[in-house]
């Protein structure tokens, strides 16, 4: 049976966990970017399921984000979600068309 020090174990950990930060951080940078026009990518915040509405913290930016969505989307999403909402606007309010 093979043996590793201490060493090696920690050292592969330790490589493991900075990969998946560097991975964890670099995502939400390029996300909103890489998502394509008129689509934004977010951690929900708040959720108003009367009036239809639900706010995300925008990946790229870090501002909050009202979008408009239709009951059916508004059933599918949890505080805490992150997601990627395409969105047209109208006389200036965001209305999602898909969220994924």
């Amino acid at each position: 049976m093979k043996q590793f020090s201490v060493w090696t174990v920690a050292g592969l950990i330790s490589m493991v966990t900075l990969i998946s930060v560097i991975t964890v951080m670099a995502g939400p940078a390029w996300a909103c970017k890489e998502a394509g026009p008129n689509t934004h990518v977010g951690v929900i915040t708040q959720l108003n399921a009367k009036d239809r509405q639900f706010t995300i913290t925008d990946a790229e930016t870090g501002k909050p984000m009202k979008f408009i969505a239709d009951s059916k989307q508004m059933a599918a999403l949890n505080m805490g979600d992150q997601i990627a909402v395409s969105y047209e606007e109208h006389n200036g309010t965001m209305v999602a068309k898909r969220i994924q």
